[in-house]
C-alpha cells in the first residue's frame, strides 16, 4: 500500500512539473512574441520574422528602461533581420 501511494504521489509531482514547464513556454513562441512586438512597435513589420528571430528580439527588448526605447530597439532589430 506504501508503493501504491508513493507512486500516486510521484505521478502527480510529474504531471505538475510537465503542466507547470509547458505553460511557462507559452511566453517563447513565435506567436506569442510576435503579437507582443506588434504592440511594442506597431510599425516594424514581424510578419516575415521566423519564430526564433520574433523571440529573440522580445527577449532582447524586455531590459529596456522605457517604451520609447523598447520600440527602436525592437524596430532595429526587426529590420536587422530582413
Amino acid at each position: 500500500m506504501k508503493n501504491a501511494s508513493f507512486l500516486t504521489v510521484a505521478a502527480l509531482a510529474a504531471a505538475t512539473a510537465y503542466a507547470g514547464a509547458a505553460s511557462a513556454q507559452t511566453f517563447n513562441t513565435g506567436d506569442f512574441a510576435r503579437t507582443a512586438l506588434e504592440k511594442i512597435a506597431p510599425t516594424a513589420d514581424v510578419a516575415d520574422l521566423s519564430n526564433a528571430q520574433a523571440v529573440a528580439v522580445y527577449q532582447a527588448v524586455q531590459d529596456e528602461a522605457s517604451a520609447a526605447n523598447r520600440a527602436a530597439s525592437a524596430e532595429a532589430m526587426i529590420k536587422s533581420y530582413q
